[in-house]
């Protein structure tokens, strides 16, 4: 075997391929260099019309195929159209629904930890503004805080044991209950 292949290698003909085989790396490199050569001035045509003045290259014509990769877009830098700056969304505004016990509720109800009450005020304020503020504390203590494992029984316990002490369990638990007089009335508007 090493004979057969000593043999072949001592034809002229394998001479011939690796003189061929040189000539078409040379001819990739220059094809190579010429097109990076077309991409440079494509750029320096691009940065000197474009980049910072809002303005685009007009399209032409467009190359569609299977394969995205593939698609091209023809320019024409003799007609430039005004391009619109791009608008970005911050991602705070963004709030998506998640389906729970079949309601929808936002996502930022989750990003809210236990025992967070100030921030589940603020997140319910946001979410409803014409919520007023002390509705919106009793509901962020609901979800969040300590009025979440109040029961009934536990309630009337600690009415009872704040009437002994001579305290009322509104002002206990944050909240204040106004009683109405004749001169002093309470009015309610509803929007």
């Amino acid at each position: 075997m090493e004979n057969i292949a000593s043999q072949l290698e001592a034809i002229p003909r394998s001479d011939y391929l690796k003189e061929l085989n040189k000539r078409k790396q040379i001819s990739d490199e220059a094809l190579s260099l010429e097109r990076i050569q077309r991409e440079k001035e494509y750029n320096e045509k691009i940065s000197d019309t474009i980049f910072g003045t809002g303005l685009r290259p007009s399209v032409v014509g467009k190359i569609n195929s299977e394969n995205p990769h593939m698609d091209y877009e023809f320019v024409s830098f003799d007609k430039i159209e005004r391009k619109e700056p791009v608008e970005y969304v911050d991602n705070k505004k963004c709030d998506y629904d998640m389906e729970m016990k079949g309601k929808s509720v936002p996502s930022s109800f989750f990003m809210i930890k236990e025992g967070e009450i100030e921030k589940g005020k603020q997140w319910y304020l946001n979410y409803d503004p014409k919520l007023p503020e002390e509705i919106a504390e009793m509901m962020a203590r609901y979800n969040w805080g300590d009025l979440k494992y109040m029961t009934k029984k536990s309630a009337k316990r600690d009415r009872k044991k704040l009437l002994k002490k001579g305290k009322d369990i509104g002002s206990e638990y944050g909240l204040t209950i106004k009683h109405s007089d004749k001169n002093n009335p309470i009015v309610l508007n509803f929007d």
